[in-house]
């Protein structure tokens, strides 16, 4: 299958489709699957992914359109993704507009529903077992940053688990692509599909980290003149040398001991914390990429004591700078 094919089929009525269309009510399909919608806990439908991941633990869906979709929660992972149009849902009480090449990242247990989708709104799901999400996303990109590391952490490791993410992904062609290509292979019937998926699912999530115009319902609120926390986050990154909670109090104006509240709040670490965790993450990354020196490591992450550095680096990793170096080398000649 290719893209056009891939468009032709995704725009043609499905059986369920053909039906919703002159009745405009919501026909349950996953029957099939000895899964009865009609069971409610709470007036919530509540989905099991063990209906859905006996082939993979990633499956691709076309919601139907024609008819609401009832509020409903599940026990995986989500990913809503706008291949046309554009379409309304509300997620955890709040109601958002998913336009085309968007895509929105669903935590397990977020009540949801979605509003009947026009002619030429066409809504792609992918879904994966938590397990799936959180294995590719904590073992390639928890330590990329405390950007990834926030919003990793918002998704998988949130206790309440009932979180979102919209990413405004409509002009990053790399992820269009992508998203249409796992779509071409689930659909196609080739050998190593699941395989393929696999290894698809953290090229997309590399290419939405790189979308840092986000919707969500755990961020800052947007006033005139405030900055997301993902815009504070990225600062920081960015400056972790020398950024001080005054200077950056004043950058995103923010009285500095609220700001401090903030991020506490809203990471569950402190601005010193998060400094702290960059300063970390970009010693790793020169150790086991650089032949530097320790201690012009320790002076470009910002330190001026390098006994402090080793200090600190020990603590946070459980190995010297040096044992550190060693230990990393030895992994990537296995």
């Amino acid at each position: 299958m290719n893209h056009q094919q891939l468009d032709e089929f995704l725009r043609s009525l499905d059986a369920v489709e053909q039906i919703q269309i002159h009745t405009g009510k919501n026909v349950n399909d996953l029957e099939p699957l000895g899964f009865q919608i009609n069971g409610i806990e709470h007036e919530i439908l509540r989905m099991e992914g063990k209906y859905f991941f006996e082939s993979g633990s990633i499956y691709m869906s076309k919601h139907h359109r024609f008819a609401d979709m009832p509020l409903h929660n599940h026990d995986f992972i989500e990913m809503n993704y706008m291949y046309s149009g554009e379409c309304r849902q509300v997620i955890d009480g709040r109601e958002i507009r998913l336009e085309q090449g968007q895509i929105c990242i669903l935590d397990t247990n977020v009540p949801h529903s979605i509003y009947a989708l026009g002619e030429n709104d066409i809504l792609v799901n992918l879904i994966m077992k938590m397990e799936t999400f959180s294995t590719t996303f904590f073992g390639r990109f928890s330590n990329t940053g405390i950007v990834a590391d926030f919003l990793a952490n918002a998704v998988s490791r949130d206790r309440r688990h009932d979180r979102y993410i919209l990413f405004h992904s409509e002009h990053h062609e790399n992820v269009q692509y992508i998203f249409k290509n796992m779509l071409c292979e689930f659909w196609s019937p080739q050998d190593y599909a699941q395989q393929m998926l696999s290894h698809y699912v953290p090229l997309l999530l590399t290419e939405l980290m790189r979308v840092y115009q986000l919707d969500m319902n755990f961020e800052l609120d947007h006033r005139p003149g405030k900055a997301s926390i993902i815009d504070i986050l990225q600062y920081i990154e960015q400056h972790y040398r020398d950024c001080t909670l005054p200077q950056l109090g004043a950058t995103f104006n923010f009285n500095p001991n609220y700001l401090g509240n903030l991020l506490k709040e809203q990471t569950g670490k402190t601005f010193r914390e998060l400094v702290q965790t960059q300063r970390m993450l970009h010693a790793e990354t020169l150790l086991r990429h650089t032949h530097q020196s320790i201690s012009e490591i320790a002076y470009e992450v910002g330190y001026e004591s390098l006994g402090f550095f080793y200090r600190k680096f020990k603590a946070y990793t459980g190995y010297t700078p040096s044992q550190y170096r060693e230990r990393e080398g030895r992994a990537n000649e296995i």
